[in-house]
Order: C-alpha cells, then structure tokens, then sequence
C-alpha cells in the first residue's frame, strides 16, 4: 500500500488497476480512487447545486412579479366585465349588455299601440331621435313642409336609471326615450305623455343629420309659418330670413331647420289660449341671422334666432330651447 497502485494491465486497459500486495488485476479504477480525490469532487458537486440555487433564487423574485401582474390583469378584466352581470362569472364567460348598441348605427323602431315609428341613433357621447311623420300627422313640424321631411331631430344625452335601463333626454330634461336592460324600449311620443312600448324594425333608415336644402325650400318653409302661426294667434307673425347667399345652390339647411323650430317653439306655447294671446300680443316679427352659435332674443315685438351653417343640428336652437325662453321671457 505504500508503494502505491502500480499499472500491471499488459493491454493498456485503463480501466485496470492493481496493486501488488493484493495480486490481483481487473478491477474498476473507480472503486480504487483515493479519499481525497473523492472527497474534492464532492464538493465540486455541492457548489455546482448550490451555484444553481442561488441563480433559481435571483430570478424567482421577477418571475413571480410577471406571474402576479398577469394574474391581477386577468382578475381586473373579469371584475370590470362582470359589472354588467354579476351572476355572468357562475355561469361562464361573460356576457355584454343588452342594451349595448354600436356607436353610430341608426335603429328603427315601431310603436306597439300602432304603425307610428322613429329613428334613434347612438353616437357614444350624444344621441339622436326623430320621429317620423306619418299620413296626416298634426305635428307642425310635418306640415310645415309638405314637399320635404322637416321633423325635428332631437339632441339627446343619456342618463342611468335603475335596473341598469338608460333613459335619453332633451335640453329641457324631458325623457323621450328609455331603452331597458333587456333590450326593450319606451317612448314618449311627443304631444303624448304616456309611455308606449317600441320595438326594433327594418326599413330605409337615414343618417339623423340634416340633409342638403337650397334658399327656395327654406323660404317655403317661412311662407308656411308665417300662415299657420298668424292663423293660429289670431295676429301677423312674418317670419323673415334675410338675403339669399351669394352662391347658386348653397346649403342653407341649418336656417331651413331653425325656420321649423321658431315656428314650433312659438306653436308649444300657443297650444293654450292665454299662450297664444300673449304671443299675439309681445311678438309681430320672427327674424334669422347667422351668428356665432345659435341664440334666441326678444327685442321689442321681433323674436331673433340666430345660426351657424357649420355645426348643423348644434348650429341652430331647438324647438324646446325656443319654447323654454319664451316662457320665460313673455
């Protein structure tokens, strides 16, 4: 032994090793390695693991950051959707609303009671109503113009209501519209106070803007206010609109609208006789004139209504602003 292992492989098998004092040869070199030879490639070994472990514990910390972020993502994604319905997360993926519509598309509903309809369009931060005329409607605003369609299209804005239903209002915070949680809707037909149930149709729907109208159109439609609001109050009401514009053909379809909402306005609050006295009485002239934004004033015996062509529908008062001041005002 203290000579040490001598080689006594004839062939060169290196994986034999003897030692004289045993006489014997072929047994594996790897059981005759020495203490110390063993003991450092154990320890080569224990650093090698916890070499690694150290690495595993210096990007564990980011890795379960991202874990986590994402898992708060996803909750929070849930719990938003979940508002909606909050039964939606037992049974499954959650549903969307309803009463959810798609920003801009204008729908077309049917009342219940009768074949009265409108159209309604959604544009996310406002919406819009028009009720359509029918045969021999009485709205003045359908026979101010029998030659073209004058309804008046309402600027709405949407306020919750409880059982998740949206309601839509006018300036004046009057509901004309509610569309309910589960799709259904009711309207508040103007001149009616009741509710009445609509439902969803098909047909030729139009965007609720304002279409092209030349000169000629909107002083017809002067012609004809000045007819039925002098009619109805018993005294002239002339409805001016000033020079025609310059330009052959030019869109004057904000003055032609605001000419039928001066003549509704000043309708709304001659439907009872002491309105239509006072209005007889306080009001001879109903002139237009474009101006920065649109405006109502009273001056002497002459109502101003002023316009601006570029905004269409927000370039002119509506018929309630209209009616609203003059209630106020007289």
């Amino acid at each position: 032994m203290a000579r040490g292992f001598e080689l006594a492989c004839q062939n060169s098998d290196l994986d034999c090793i003897c030692n004289p004092g045993w006489g014997n040869c072929g047994v594996g070199w790897r059981e005759h390695l020495a203490p110390s030879l063993r003991q450092n490639l154990f320890r080569i070994a224990v650093l090698t693991v916890l070499a690694v472990a150290v690495v595993a514990a210096a990007l564990a910390p980011a890795a379960a950051s991202d874990r986590g972020a994402v898992f708060w993502d996803v909750i929070m994604q849930q719990r938003a959707q979940s508002q909606d319905n909050p039964f939606s997360t037992l049974v499954g993926e959650p549903r969307q609303p309803r009463n959810k519509r798609f920003a801009g598309a204008v729908e077309r509903y049917v009342l219940a009671s009768d074949d009265r309809a409108f159209l309604f369009e959604d544009r996310g931060g406002e919406a819009r109503i028009q009720f359509l005329c029918g045969p021999e409607d009485p709205r003045l605003d359908c026979s101010v113009d029998p030659q073209g369609g004058a309804a008046e299209i309402y600027l709405l804005r949407a306020t919750r209501a409880p059982r998740g239903d949206v309601v839509y209002r006018n300036a004046n915070d009057e509901a004309l519209l509610r569309i309910a949680s589960y799709g259904g809707a009711t309207v508040f037909w103007p001149g009616d106070p009741r509710g009445r149930a609509a439902s969803k149709s098909f047909g030729d729907n139009h965007s609720l803007e304002l279409l092209y109208t030349d000169y000629e159109t909107a002083a017809r439609r002067a012609r004809l206010a000045t007819a039925m609001l002098s009619a109805k109050t018993g005294a002239p009401i002339v409805f001016e609109l000033g020079p025609p514009p310059r330009a052959e053909g030019a869109n004057v379809a904000v003055l032609a609208d605001a000419v039928v909402m001066a003549a509704k306005g000043l309708n709304i609050v001659s439907r009872d006789p002491t309105g239509a006295r006072v209005i007889a009485s306080r009001v001879k002239r109903v002139v237009f004139s474009p101006r920065p934004g649109p405006s109502v004033r009273l001056h002497e015996a002459t109502l101003a209504i002023g316009y601006q062509q570029d905004l269409g529908l927000a370039g002119r008062p509506a018929s309630a602003d209209i009616a609203r001041y003059l209630e106020e005002t007289l």
